[in-house]
């Protein structure tokens, strides 16, 4: 964290073009491209995946209200799985379950809050995501 607070504030993720040896460049273009290597991760490395959602509107009683989901997640030794493809992946493959089982059957095109404000949809795959054991924690 301390690396990365040094580099932003001496202007390597900066956009603002910069000349150097008569070519502009932008500093975020040239730190990713040192960088790139450096924070690929390899094949079995450990890693994590932290995901807050926040959800703020009204409720049925006219009232402001807001829910917070958070999630932690670990590389998993056992599958030699990342975080990362664990909670995109299964939750991509729980979508699909959901359509294989018949339980979202419209047609069209539907980002996931729409597929999600249905109860029986959204608890299929909360549920479908723990039995893997990547758990959101409401609050």
């Amino acid at each position: 964290m301390e690396y990365i607070k040094v580099l932003k504030s001496s202007g390597f993720f900066d956009q603002k073009e910069i000349m150097v040896n008569g070519v502009e460049i932008k500093p975020l273009e040239f730190t990713s491209k040192i960088l790139f290597n450096e924070w690929k991760l390899e094949e079995t490395e450990e890693e994590i995946t932290v995901m807050r959602i926040t959800l703020k509107g009204e409720n049925d009683k006219g009232e402001t209200e807001e829910i917070i989901f958070d999630l932690y997640d670990e590389y998993c030794r056992e599958t030699k799985t990342s975080s990362m493809a664990r909670t995109t992946g299964y939750t991509a493959t729980a979508a699909a379950s959901l359509f294989l089982d018949g339980l979202f059957e419209e047609k069209g095109i539907f980002p996931p809050e729409l597929i999600g404000k249905h109860e029986n949809c959204y608890n299929y795959i909360l549920k479908y995501l723990a039995e893997r054991n990547i758990n959101y924690r409401k609050r």
